[in-house]
């Protein structure tokens, strides 16, 4: 999302009641909502995504949509400034990374092997050049897992 300051000032309050809103009413939730073999990480962590929705939706916040992200695997090339990785990434030689994975942030794939397209060379080499500044973080997620929010 890219939004007006002013427009997040108005929607950020809501969109935390409407989140916990909705993580508060998940006991009713259908079953396959939170089934993890029916997706890996179920749609608990979703809630901030349907909060923000909701939140829009009720203060009249209109959006307009764009294709402004780059998504590897589905893109090559870079076209835009804006890459979203919330898929698995796959390499030329069957390995993988994938941002789920409890080490993520630490086992990068590297070097890349030969054949790697120019989005995944460079959203690899972003996430490796920021391991070798800042390290392994040595977090521990405080909450049933990584996808529930530590609030």
């Amino acid at each position: 999302i890219i939004i007006h300051r002013h427009d997040i000032m108005k929607i950020a309050p809501k969109w935390l009641e409407k989140t916990i809103e909705i993580r508060k009413d998940m006991h009713t939730w259908p079953n396959a909502w939170t089934n993890r073999s029916v997706s890996p990480v179920g749609l608990s962590w979703t809630a901030e995504m349907f909060g923000y929705v909701f939140a829009a939706s009720e203060l009249g916040i209109r959006h307009e949509i764009w294709d402004l992200q780059n998504v590897p695997p589905v893109h090559k090339e870079l076209f835009t400034s804006i890459i979203h990785y919330h898929v698995e990434v796959p390499l030329p030689d069957g390995t993988q990374w994938w941002k789920h994975s409890d080490n993520a942030g630490y086992n990068i794939p590297w070097p890349l092997p030969k054949g790697t397209d120019q989005l995944t060379t460079l959203l690899l080499s972003k996430l490796h050049e920021a391991y070798l500044k800042l390290g392994k973080t040595n977090h521990t997620w405080h909450t049933p897992n990584q996808y529930v929010a530590e609030v």
